[in-house]
């Protein structure tokens, strides 16, 4: 029985624990951005609005390329010019060519037989033949192009992109808002849980002391067994309440660590406490709806449409462009000979659209109506996002106000806790009341703890609305 005892002792001892962290809020939203997926996705939105926006900006500049091809064809092509006799000339008196044909008595040239002219002189041509070879026809060059006009299409386009990089800025900004809403209700949830911990286990520690007291009075005479079995019913209850928020102490401990990129079973210590009070600069900060990233983000949403616009309508404008290159070829074999030179091109292109059935003028149309879509979201967001920060300010200035009455309250009920327990000592009130006082009190000390937990939140979620929460 020692050996099992003393192999029990010796596991728990070399059993490795899990270090406690000792966290504050500062270091947690630290944690919670560097952690968070949400915020990695934004990261990388930004990094390819960025490289869109370069991509379109290479547009302005001349675009070099090279080409070139090889070509191996096995059999030659073999042809045959027809040779023949060809008639001749002469000068003439006024010293052009004039045909060398015999002239008739009548001063009209002879003709034969076959109905042609008769000439002095006849010269023999022979047949020719041609050989084409294309064993190793090769070519290479290289081309340099340069837009001078597009319509406004490549400005419009680079423009698009820019506000598609700052629509990213803002995109970051509202996912981080996000990512500390989340943030900040876990840990002031938790910050909570631990204090009604604490008032669990107070009220435990009080009515387990009224038991005690109850039975040595039983005991002794003094008390009947009905006042010990209510207490008894009450510490069991306290208990019970004491188990409940220990778990869910510990349920927000864990969604905390999740949050911040913890083990879920490290234990947490919060050197935050809850306040009661907001700072006064909070509600003076200016609530202009330019604060806030996304309604930014829909503004540049509008802009974009309206470059889009653009983009839509320079594909149906002239377009002028220039290039030119050089190329060196050769491998192409007539009659043995290669015919291998290099040649320098330059070319000039102007495109000019006339008639297309309208379809430049309706695509620009169902632009211009994405465009006013996209405005009109924009105000009627913009209408709900003032009742939301109205709302919130309302909101704040409530949990203030309740954080006042509820520590009103936790002192009345002190109060009363302390009269009732005098008043019990002497005789002159039944344990039902003092335990009903009791009871009284802790909920009294419950509805506080929420109420400034509920402070903070408010507080965090008008900062949001405003687009103040950095």
């Amino acid at each position: 029985m020692r050996f099992y005892i003393l192999s029990i002792l010796l596991l728990f001892a070399f059993y490795p624990s899990r270090g406690q962290q000792r966290l504050d809020l500062k270091r947690c939203r630290e944690m919670a951005l560097e952690y968070s997926k949400q915020m990695a996705i934004a990261g990388k939105q930004k990094e390819k609005a960025v490289w869109t926006k370069k991509e379109y900006g290479a547009n302005y500049f001349p675009k070099l390329s090279a080409s070139g091809f090889y070509l191996y064809h096995q059999k030659k092509q073999e042809y045959k010019l027809d040779g023949g006799y060809l008639p001749t000339y002469v000068p003439g008196a006024n010293g052009s060519l004039q045909p060398n044909v015999v002239m008739g008595a009548d001063g009209k040239p002879v003709v034969g037989t076959d109905g042609k002219p008769v000439f002095h002189e006849y010269a023999y041509l022979p047949d020719i033949p041609i050989s084409l070879s294309l064993r190793g026809a090769y070519m290479a060059s290289v081309q340099l192009q340069q837009p001078l006009f597009m319509g406004g299409k490549i400005r419009a386009a680079h423009q698009a992109a820019k506000f598609g990089e700052e629509l990213a800025d803002e995109n970051i900004r509202l996912n981080r808002s996000e990512v500390l809403v989340e943030l900040e209700q876990a840990y002031w949830q938790c910050v909570r849980v631990g204090e009604l911990v604490t008032v669990a286990r107070k009220y435990k520690s009080v009515v387990n002391e009224l038991v005690k007291n109850l039975e040595d009075a039983q005991q002794a005479g003094m008390a009947p067994v009905n006042d010990v079995l209510k207490a008894q019913v009450k510490y069991n209850e306290a208990l019970l309440q004491e188990q409940q928020a220990e778990h869910g102490h510990k349920l927000a401990q864990m969604n905390l660590c999740r949050l911040v990129g913890l083990d879920l079973n490290t234990a947490l210590e919060l050197t935050d406490s809850l306040s009661a009070t907001v700072s006064p600069a909070t509600l003076a900060l200016p609530d202009e709806l330019g604060q806030r990233p996304d309604y930014n983000m829909l503004e540049k949403q509008v802009e974009m449409k309206r470059k889009e616009v653009n983009v839509t309508r320079a594909d149906f404008l002239p377009q002028v462009g220039v290039s030119a290159g050089y190329g060196y070829g050769g491998g192409i074999k007539l009659n043995g000979d290669d015919s291998r030179a290099g040649s320098f091109s330059a070319m000039a292109s102007v495109e000019i659209p006339i008639f297309n059935w309208g379809e430049g003028r309706n695509k620009v149309r169902i632009a211009k109506a994405e465009e006013e879509m996209s405005r009109l979201n924009k105000e009627k967001l913009g209408e709900m996002m003032r009742l939301e920060i109205a709302g919130n300010r309302f909101k704040l200035t409530d949990a203030q106000t309740r954080v006042g009455l509820t520590e009103s309250a936790l002192k009345q009920a002190e109060e009363n806790l302390k009269v009732s327990r005098d008043q019990y000592e002497v005789g002159m009130e039944n344990l039902t009341n003092l335990l009903e006082a009791q009871a009284q009190w802790q909920q009294a000390w419950s509805d506080w703890v929420d109420a400034k937990a509920s402070l903070k939140l408010s507080e965090t979620e008008y900062l949001k609305a405003i687009g103040k929460l950095e």
